[in-house]
């Protein structure tokens, strides 16, 4: 381990309500996660960058996959966020747990396919590993080159796997959410927000998201106080506060507001992708919570026909699903 990575501070414990023991229930929770990322991804593409009032100019409300936008992407075709979520979730089945070599390779291998979409923080932690960098300071090189905190949403796109494997052990859980995270940011906040996001999704599985939001976000509060505020925020939040943004507590709280909200997974997801701005990441972590929350059979039949990598998410998905309940 790098000389730069923290310990993961003491937390407060969550009791969180007893996980699924049905496999049947588990599988439908675990697709609708990763499905729910790939089609929140699909569905906000076409308002991405774009403000309200320019998507009701050219859409009216984003109900289907249009597809276009800035990539001009095919109704149904994903970039990033599912891209990245798949090397994630196909090195964690393959090798049984967190192995940080392997997922860096696995992006790696990924960025060389020279991807339409990508934030400048991965691209740069990726070409400083490609470079040469140990895997394990790339992040921290990458923060160099370009000066600033680098807590954006990237690491939180992706991180839903992590919820899978690690169903049944929350310490390694939270350990890992915040260790893959530093893979690509080296700001410590966008590791928190993993944290927390994977404690939130593996109440979704459970049935019991809106009585676990405050207890994660009390339970943040020694870890991170921006986390736990942004939790506070989403739980409080009027419509007009929320932000459809690249920075990571503007998507944690977006996603969280709009899966607390939300009678059912389409209306999460449609009241989040005509925000605009960083629509698709949005729309992808709002997604993965929502999924969680109501499962693929929660998801839009017209939403899944069209996705171009629904047979590789439902693999993956059932792969850990049999990780999960083996450990």
């Amino acid at each position: 381990m790098s000389a730069y990575a923290r310990p993961p501070p003491v937390r407060r414990a969550v009791a969180v309500t007893p996980l699924p023991q049905d496999a049947a229930l588990l599988r439908d929770r675990f697709r609708g996660s990763l499905l729910g990322i790939a089609v929140g991804e699909a569905l906000g593409a076409p308002a991405d960058f774009l403000t309200t009032a320019q998507i009701v100019e050219r859409y009216g409300l984003i109900t289907e996959m249009v597809g276009g936008g800035c990539h001009n992407l095919a109704p149904g075709e994903t970039t990033d966020a599912t891209d990245m979520m798949l090397c994630l979730a196909e090195s964690l089945a393959d090798t049984g747990g967190f192995d940080a070599q392997d997922v860096m390779d696995r992006y790696l291998a990924w960025f060389d396919t020279v991807p339409l979409d990508m934030s400048l923080a991965v691209r740069t932690a990726l070409l400083s590993y490609r470079s040469g960098t140990p895997w394990d300071l790339a992040s921290r090189r990458a923060h160099e080159i370009l000066g600033s905190p680098m807590a954006g949403n990237g690491s939180l796109m992706r991180c839903a796997p992590i919820a899978m494997c690690y169903l049944r052990d929350p310490e390694t859980r939270r350990a890992v959410s915040q260790r893959e995270s530093t893979l690509t940011h080296f700001d410590r906040l966008a590791g928190s927000a993993c944290v927390a996001f994977n404690d939130l999704l593996v109440a979704a599985f459970s049935d019991d998201l809106e009585g676990h939001v405050g207890l994660i976000a009390d339970a943040m509060f020694d870890e991170d106080k921006r986390v736990s505020a942004s939790l506070r925020e989403a739980i409080e939040a009027e419509p007009e506060e929320i932000q459809s943004s690249a920075f990571v507590l503007d998507t944690l709280c977006a996603a969280v507001w709009s899966a607390l909200r939300a009678p059912t997974f389409e209306d999460a997801l449609v009241r989040v992708v005509n925000l605009g701005n960083d629509a698709d990441t949005v729309g992808a972590v709002t997604g993965a919570l929502a999924g969680a929350r109501y499962g693929e059979s929660g998801i839009p039949a017209r939403w899944l026909e069209p996705l171009c990598v629904y047979d590789r998410v439902v693999a993956v998905a059932d792969r850990l699903v049999d990780l999960a309940l083996a450990k």
